[in-house]
């Protein structure tokens, strides 16, 4: 399936449309046509208007291996499945264009090795990805699909205040090796060198409730959920420090070709469109992780 029409029934339209193109250039041109001219509709000419006509078929015979991470509720897994808010809005989206996903559905990788393989493998994807300066020009970008706020993560009971970026030189800090959190944070200011960097937001937070660690820098929604998973109590801590608002995005291979990052942008905005009760599928995910948790 291409865009919802069977590729077969594509075929013969494409063939039926080349065969009356050559019938009209025959009638246009010399009855002897050019040579040169010939080579030049049969190599460039005809393929370019099979694209034109169905840019579908670019995408039809090659599948993007789509990458996430556990960061409830964005995506994570449950029973052996993966799901999430924006689990289920990338799925949605790849299935608005007819575009298929290596192995038939999203992989599961932890964060560091997702990251590289982006970067480095063509026909790749990741989500959800905070769309930031640093990694603006290393990908192509769909989204938003959701937003989150980096902070710095502490027990109340520590009474810890962080006013300014010196203020964190007297702490033990934990953050998720190339997690968009981290690289903020040593942006601002804070030495790499003084960071517990590890692969697993889960990991920073029972380092956390032991106090093998001061401080998490992590996105805070994530957090209190993943808290909740562990059975840790959320309420006995807190946000001490705010960097900012971050949108997440679906990143994709900087290769992508622009006219598929269009295809996918044009599906997702499509899905934000109020229905005819007022509220959108994209809403309606949203909306459905809400009110579970």
């Amino acid at each position: 399936m291409v865009a919802g029409i069977d590729l077969p029934y594509i075929e013969l339209m494409v063939i039926f449309i080349v065969a009356n193109v050559k019938i009209l250039v025959t009638i246009m041109t010399p009855v002897v046509i050019y040579k040169p001219f010939g080579m030049l509709m049969k190599k460039i000419i005809y393929p370019l208007l099979l694209l034109f006509l169905f840019p579908g078929l670019l995408f039809a015979q090659t599948s993007f291996l789509v990458m996430t991470e556990e960061l409830p509720p964005f995506n994570f897994t449950k029973d052996g499945e993966i799901i999430g808010i924006s689990t289920e809005i990338v799925q949605a989206v790849f299935h608005r264009v007819g575009y298929s996903m290596e192995q038939g559905k999203i992989q599961m990788y932890p964060w560091t090795r997702a990251y590289h393989e982006v970067q480095h493998t063509s026909n790749t994807a990741l989500f959800s990805m905070a769309r930031t300066v640093e990694r603006e020009n290393l990908f192509k970008w769909v989204g938003p699909i959701a937003a989150v706020t980096i902070g710095v993560i502490a027990k109340k009971k520590r009474g810890i205040q962080i006013s300014k970026i010196e203020d964190f030189k007297q702490y033990r800090i934990g953050s998720v090796r190339d997690g968009a959190p981290e690289q903020v944070l040593v942006k601002a200011g804070v030495d790499i060198e003084q960071l517990n960097r590890l692969a697993f937001p889960e990991m920073h937070i029972k380092k956390l409730q032991t106090d093998r660690i001061d401080l998490f820098v992590f996105n805070v929604q994530t957090s209190k959920y993943l808290m909740l998973t562990l059975g840790i109590d959320p309420e006995d801590y807190e946000n001490v420090f705010s960097f900012k608002k971050v949108d997440l995005y679906i990143g994709l291979h900087k290769d992508t070709s622009v006219a598929l990052v269009t295809e996918l942008q044009v599906a997702l905005d499509e899905m934000k469109r109020p229905g005819i009760d007022g509220i959108s599928e994209f809403d309606r995910i949203v909306r459905k992780y809400l009110t579970e948790k």
